[in-house]
């Protein structure tokens, strides 16, 4: 009964991780999506209404894989490098792809005025479930960090 590794990985340090990660993000999109109240930003024209309301959803799932190739592409560098023993960096890849996404989703969901049909379909239908997901995201990988940094002790 001889273990060539003695010390399991876990899912979340194995390759598996970068793609849960963008699997919760999809989750929780598409719930605050479907989850939020109609939008108070009217858009007027009828035409970029439906666009928003049939693709709408398509934009969380679009923004994970971009999130996934960069956590891949991140993690490779991490292997080239020899940096993949040190599990404390994959909490921060997992951050360090979250955090500007929840800084654009803020800016979108708070500081962006609505000017054109365009803004305000995305203001009101697509800010807020991309605020909420990354925030999700972002939380969790804190956690895990402080989990891993508890654990060390």
């Amino acid at each position: 009964m001889t273990d060539s590794n003695p010390q399991s990985r876990g899912v979340l340090h194995s390759g598996w991780g970068p793609l849960l990660w963008a699997l919760l993000f999809v989750a929780v999109y598409a719930a605050a999506y479907f989850l939020q109240k109609p939008s108070a930003l009217v858009v007027s024209n009828a035409q970029l209404k439906d666009i928003f309301d049939t693709y709408g959803i398509a934009v969380g799932p679009a923004l994970a894989l971009v999130g996934l190739i960069v956590m891949y592409i991140v993690a490779l560098l991490k292997r080239i490098v020899g940096l993949r023993r040190f599990k404390i960096l994959n909490p921060l890849v997992v951050l360090a792809v979250a955090l500007p996404a929840l800084a654009f989703g803020y800016q979108l969901a708070y500081r962006e005025k609505p000017y054109t049909d365009i803004a305000r379909g995305i203001i009101g239908s697509l800010a807020m479930p991309f605020l909420i997901a990354s925030a999700v995201v972002s939380a969790l990988a804190v956690v895990w960090f402080l989990l891993i940094l508890i654990r060390r002790r």
